[in-house]
């Protein structure tokens, strides 16, 4: 935020996302697209995980319209922010006002020239409290919504089914279809639903907490959509019945790809919590062509050690190569890989903490990808034209893994953990189903490559998003 350079004139934007890393990654991705664009952009998070981002300053140099701040987010230093129950709780409370304060310091500054006056901000679509903020200070805000269309259509349509007794759940029978939401007929089920809709009390404070936060995103300027059209067109429809406005702009680390060329895979892994592994890429150098299995659960799955062991035995009696990502804290029972593991290393695959993921799915040794079905994997696979094997954890994934089994077909469900469905499966994905998987998934990749490209769907609403922003600059003035 030096003086000399700021250009006054500058539309400003400010974005918060949520605390993991798959919500950090995809929207630092769309701020680099706005700085790129010449928006001035303050990226914004909490003091843990500024401390944890890899390279700020590089990223700085390659976009000089790229600023980083932090707050507080009121929790003290030695909570583990792994009970995510306590930090949606507190934020109303807690990190609320230290974002407002933020806000209010920005604009102090720019009364000295610092930086331009914040025209709008860009708020995670999981957490109400920055448009609550942004309503206060009178600032025009966007929803950013990281998970698929058809998820957030499912989460939009909770009060219908409560109002027709489909929800709460009175037996444990998950599999049991959810009927009447327009668009998923067929494809929902209990268990594709959010947790908290298994609770037995229909009143229970948290089913209306997160209704209340995400039905938040209905209030303002628009959503901010980490989908694309052509790969969820009803949804999308449907969930811009809702909105006032609709920006589909993914895949964005494609998109941002597309503009921003070959600096892209020297930033990839910039503003990463966690260090990347980068000598995994000459392991893949070494390995046959669409040979490996990539193994990564993402950054909240936590998995036994009985889990892990078999894992391993079905990895190696599958045949493949693997890479396999286990991350620190990924482990319940202990932070010690057990000597299996490390054995299974030495023997036919490669383990470490954590990986370069955009480079591993581009690289032509990958032959399928092994996944909880986070949104992130499943474009940044569609986008590599990698198939993949879902193992559903929480949240979104296992709609997600619905679309890629069911809608798509681009993969398969990994129906329990035990070894010999592990290495079954694998078999299936990169052996006798091989061809059709491919067939389905390169389909997809040309979707995507149309959507980013030129005149196509993402591309054409990100030069939308990035005029509105400009055109409240103007108004403004």
């Amino acid at each position: 935020m030096e003086g000399s350079k700021v250009k006054m004139e500058q539309a400003h934007v400010v974005m918060f996302p949520f605390i993991l890393q798959g919500h950090i990654k995809v929207l630092l991705s769309l701020g680099e697209l706005l700085s790129e664009a010449g928006l001035y952009v303050t990226f914004v998070n909490t003091h843990q995980n500024h401390k944890r981002l890899a390279n700020l300053q590089a990223l700085t140099t390659h976009f000089p319209n790229l600023h980083f701040e932090s707050i507080s987010d009121g929790l003290p230093d030695d909570h583990p922010r792994t009970l995510f129950q306590d930090f949606f709780e507190g934020m109303k409370t807690k990190t609320k006002p230290n974002f407002k304060e933020l806000i209010v310091s920005l604009n102090k500054k720019s009364e000295n020239g610092l930086c331009p006056p914040v025209t709008c901000i860009i708020g995670d679509g999981v957490m109400s409290f920055p448009i609550e903020v942004a309503d206060d200070l009178g600032i025009p805000i966007f929803s950013f919504y990281g998970t698929s269309a058809r998820f957030l259509w499912a989460f939009f349509n909770i009060p219908k089914l409560v109002e027709e007794g489909q929800i709460p759940f009175f037996d444990d029978n998950m599999n049991y279809r959810i009927h009447g939401i327009p668009g998923l007929e067929g494809l929902l089920r209990r268990k594709d639903l959010p947790e908290f809709c298994a609770l037995k009390e229909i009143d229970h404070n948290m089913i209306n907490f997160f209704v209340e936060e995400t039905l938040a995103i209905t209030k303002t300027s628009g959503l901010i959509f980490n989908t694309f059209d052509e790969l969820e067109i009803d949804s999308v429809q449907n969930v811009a019945t809702k909105c006032s406005k609709l920006y589909t702009v993914a895949p964005i680390n494609a998109l941002l790809q597309s503009q921003i060329g070959p600096r892209a895979q020297s930033i990839a892994s910039l503003g990463s919590l966690w260090d990347v592994e980068q000598n995994c890429i000459k392991w893949l150098d070494s390995q046959p062509s669409k040979s490996v299995v990539y193994v990564s659960f993402g950054s909240i799955t936590k998995s036994s050690i009985s889990q892990l062991k078999e894992f391993w035995h079905g990895l190696v009696d599958s045949g493949h190569p693997f890479l396999w990502v286990i991350r620190p804290g990924a482990i319940l029972d202990e932070e010690v890989i057990p000597k299996e593991l490390e054995k299974g290393q030495k023997e036919r695959g490669y383990v470490v903490d954590w990986a370069p993921q955009e480079e591993v799915m581009a690289h032509k040794a990958l032959g399928g990808f092994l996944n909880q079905s986070g949104w992130n994997s499943i474009l940044e696979s569609i986008v590599a034209g990698v198939p993949m094997i879902c193992w559903p954890y929480s949240g979104d994934h296992f709609i997600n893994c619905q679309c890629v089994t069911k809608v798509w077909k681009i993969g398969l469900e990994l129906g329990d953990w035990d070894r010999l469905t592990i290495k079954t499966t694998i078999k299936e994905l990169m052996g006798s189903r091989r061809e059709e998987f491919q067939e389905s998934v390169d389909k997809a990749a040309q979707w995507a490559k149309n959507c980013i490209s030129k005149g196509g769907s993402s591309s054409l609403n990100l030069e939308k998003l990035i005029k509105d922003i400009k055109g409240i600059k103007e108004i403004k003035v």
